[in-house]
């Protein structure tokens, strides 16, 4: 009887899509140019407005789902939240992924349904506006993907 519990144990513990929330491997993802050239979204702002600075770019995202296959789930884009405040992304996708918009220290939801086999792909088309009065240097914004797998 011990046998066959452990037995059990082990072939749980292998089994990588158990319910909760899990990081996404997307590190097939690519992203047209490395630096995003911002600039500022009004020469002369309105009395009480932030100045903003927009730049946008086009990435090509690879999520690995192979892990969840045929599993129902919904799957979250992150931002960590940024030191120089409030960052907004918004995005269009050519339909595989869902559009959407994205603050930092949020996630928001990019697909729901069943996990497909393999690599779910879609190219989007990225615009990122920060706070011009902070955004003093060089900042890296790390997207993330996130699962969030329904119980068996």
């Amino acid at each position: 009887m011990k046998r066959v519990i452990a037995a059990c144990a082990l072939f749980a513990a292998m089994l990588p899509s158990q319910a909760g929330t899990h990081r996404v491997d997307d590190s097939a993802s690519q992203v047209t140019a490395n630096t995003l050239r911002m600039q500022w979204d009004s020469v002369a702002p309105r009395s009480g407005e932030r100045p903003t600075v927009s730049g946008a770019l086009t990435v090509w995202v690879r999520l690995n789902l192979a892990p969840w296959q045929g599993r129902s789930g919904r799957v979250y884009m992150t931002l960590p939240p940024q030191a120089t405040g409030p960052i907004t992304a918004t995005w269009t996708t050519q339909g595989r992924l869902l559009p959407g918009t994205l603050r930092a220290g949020e996630r928001t939801l990019v697909y729901s349904g069943t996990m497909p086999a393999g690599l779910l792909d879609d190219t989007i088309r990225l615009t990122i506006q920060a706070d011009g009065q902070k955004l003093v240097r060089t900042e890296q914004l790390n997207f993330s993907f996130e699962i969030d797998v329904e119980d068996l």
